[in-house]
């Protein structure tokens, strides 16, 4: 069974990059209910207060944004303002480290992808490649 339900990338304009969801048999009210979950946490991650010291590294996980009836959402921004957002089933129990190490992978698959040359920078992500490594990344959470 998997853990995570979509998996959703945000340009630093919160323009959606890459939402994909990865649900068993979603339904067309599950679908826009998640979509709707992606755009309610920007809002969580928008007043999140950013770091304080200058120590601090440069990518941010976010941590839990906030539970829903059935999902738990997680956030996770670069210093470019590039956020990564997963929606996990609430009855799953997932350490920090596993999804900081997610979200690491995550960003690294995306950093591939942003940087072929034919890629048009903050546009939606559609390439077929990247969509299938987000595939096999998944269950590794």
């Amino acid at each position: 069974m998997k853990k995570i339900v979509c998996v959703a990338i945000v340009g630093k304009n919160n323009n959606p990059l890459f939402i994909q969801d990865f649900s068993s048999g979603i339904t067309e009210e599950n679908k826009l209910k998640l979509h709707y979950i992606v755009h309610c946490s920007l809002d969580i991650i928008e007043d999140k207060p950013g770091p304080v010291k200058k120590n601090v590294p440069s990518d941010m996980y976010l941590g839990l944004l906030y539970p829903t009836e059935d999902y738990k959402v997680y956030g996770y921004m670069t210093n470019t303002k590039i956020k990564f957002i997963i929606v996990v089933l609430d009855t799953s129990d997932i350490k920090d480290s596993d999804i900081k190490i997610f979200f690491k992978r995550l960003q690294s698959l995306f950093i591939n992808t942003t940087s072929n040359p034919f890629y048009k920078r903050n546009s939606k992500i559609e390439s077929k490649k990247f969509l299938q490594e987000v595939t096999n990344l998944i269950p590794s959470l």
